[in-house]
């Protein structure tokens, strides 16, 4: 039986972040526009490679080229990673053409990420007050809008520029960002630590040291006095690196990548949990990061400091409900999006051929959450899920199992979302993703388990789309579990 991390998702969306955009959400009042003066111009194209590591193995490339144009910067960003997950090795691709003002604010893109049989493009242009997007995945296009309360920037123009600015050294400065990859506008803040000579591959180079925060996560990055990367560390154990071209393309594709990521990205127990399918209770003491950042209290979980409670919902309390819930207050959960397409003919002609006459919401959700189970062939893959993709390709892991159980959940009226964790297994809690629907409360589901509800070894951290699953990141390699009862 495979169970999909959703980490793998966030991995490489956090990649593509990094690569291409910064991020960062806050729930306070936007900050005022970023008062910089002009950044000495690059006159010249300006081409750059690096290696990409993961806790010291190869793991991909990516390469950056910068023209100056009469009224700003093109650029087109690539990179390559090849991921060993569960012994298998996937290759992912990303692209971004980019077209920026003279100070770098972003005026045009288009993004596309691939893997295997899975595309996804993102194109957007800024206007005044908003931004117009276009997405493609799974062969459907939605179109959308967004507001937009200051022009957003991205990471490839905020290094030239901090580069060149003298920035005084310990100093926040916030930065309004766009991703197209999660199509969401956030705020970064960057410092400048300093200046320090680093080593080069055999060369030491002067560099200024400046780091990101978002989410939680804090990145370093080295800089020359062009803002050209010199060097990256990100959490997880990411790494880039600057290479020549022929060096940062000479990736070993006659083997496979030795450090599976999933494996090294568990968080093991001294005391295993036998049989977890037959507990109803869990009790678990969390240890490594702050628990304010996470939804750990509510529903079937109790967070007192430290210690967590997990209660299996025993379905046959439920009261009776029927399908569909037209109440306002869910109006959210049983709403489209662009990535669970829950209006679209094809996911809806789907529900009414699997549920029939059912309006149950009970039996509903096991019709449903049995369909994807069975209809979807459990593989590896990397992407970023929508249910419409998933549908067609009929493959995928937790995430896309969820993704296309939330979007036919919503159409049937059943208001449902996505949450994220860890689950245990094999003496080892992993990161995963599932989905909860309100039936009186909500219940856990998890589609590429086969179980509603879900057994007390899933550890819900966050709820929401793949824009907030990159939040797992502040746990990756701090999260400490330990099993106190199993009941």
């Amino acid at each position: 039986m495979f169970v999909k991390r959703s980490f793998i998702a966030a991995v490489v969306l956090f990649w593509c972040l990094m690569n291409i955009l910064l991020l960062r959400r806050q729930v306070w009042a936007p900050p005022p526009p970023v008062r910089l003066q002009p950044a000495t111009s690059i006159t010249q194209p300006m081409e750059e490679w690096w290696g990409i590591y993961f806790r010291g193995e190869k793991i991909g490339y990516a390469a950056q080229t910068i023209v100056p144009q009469p009224d700003g910067y093109l650029v087109h960003d690539f990179s390559l990673l090849q991921l060993n997950l569960l012994g298998t090795t996937q290759t992912v691709k990303t692209r971004l053409e980019m077209t920026a003002a003279a100070d770098w604010a972003v005026k045009r893109f288009a993004f596309e990420l691939e893997s295997h049989d899975v595309s996804f493009k993102a194109r957007g242009q800024v206007a005044p007050g908003k931004i117009e997007l276009e997405v493609d995945s799974g062969g459907h296009r939605t179109e959308k809008t967004l507001p937009l309360s200051q022009r957003p920037y991205l990471s490839v123009g905020l290094k030239p520029y901090i580069a060149t600015q003298n920035l005084e050294p310990g100093k926040d400065h916030l930065f309004w960002t766009f991703d197209p990859s999660t199509l969401s506008q956030q705020v970064t803040t960057v410092t400048v630590e300093g200046r320090e000579r680093i080593q080069v591959g055999a060369e030491m180079e002067p560099a200024i040291r400046i780091r990101q925060r978002f989410k939680g996560i804090s990145v370093i990055s080295w800089v020359d006095g062009q803002g050209r990367t010199l060097k990256e560390e990100t959490p997880a154990g990411f790494a880039l690196l600057k290479e020549r071209p022929e060096q940062a393309r000479a990736l070993a594709r006659d083997r496979s990548i030795s450090l599976d990521v999933i494996a090294q990205t568990a968080v093991p127990v001294e005391n295993p949990i036998d049989d977890p399918g037959r507990k109803t209770i869990l009790k678990l003491k969390l240890a490594g990061f702050d628990p304010a950042h996470f939804s750990l209290n509510g529903g079937r979980q109790r967070l007192d400091r430290d210690l967590l409670e997990i209660r299996r919902e025993d379905l046959t309390r439920l009261g009776a409900h029927k399908v569909p819930n037209r109440e306002s207050r869910f109006a959210a959960y049983l709403q489209p999006t662009p990535f669970a397409q829950s209006d679209h003919p094809e996911i809806r002609a789907l529900v009414q051929k699997v549920l029939k006459r059912e309006t149950d919401a009970v039996k509903a959700t096991a019709r449903l959450k049995d369909w994807v189970y069975k209809g979807l062939a459990k593989a590896p893959t990397v992407s970023i899920p929508n249910a419409l993709e998933v549908l067609q390709t009929r493959r995928g892991d937790c995430n896309e199992h969820t993704v296309l159980f939330t979007a036919m959940a919503r159409a049937a009226g059943i208001p449902a979302k996505t949450v994220v964790g860890v689950v245990h297994l094999r003496g080892a809690f992993y990161y995963h993703a599932w989905a909860e629907v309100w039936l009186g409360e909500w219940v856990s589901v998890d589609p590429v388990l086969n179980q509603f509800p879900a057994d007390v070894t899933h550890i819900k951290f966050l709820e929401g789309e793949i824009d907030r699953q990159i939040d797992i990141l502040q746990l990756i390699g701090k999260l400490k579990i330990e099993v106190m009862e199993a009941s």
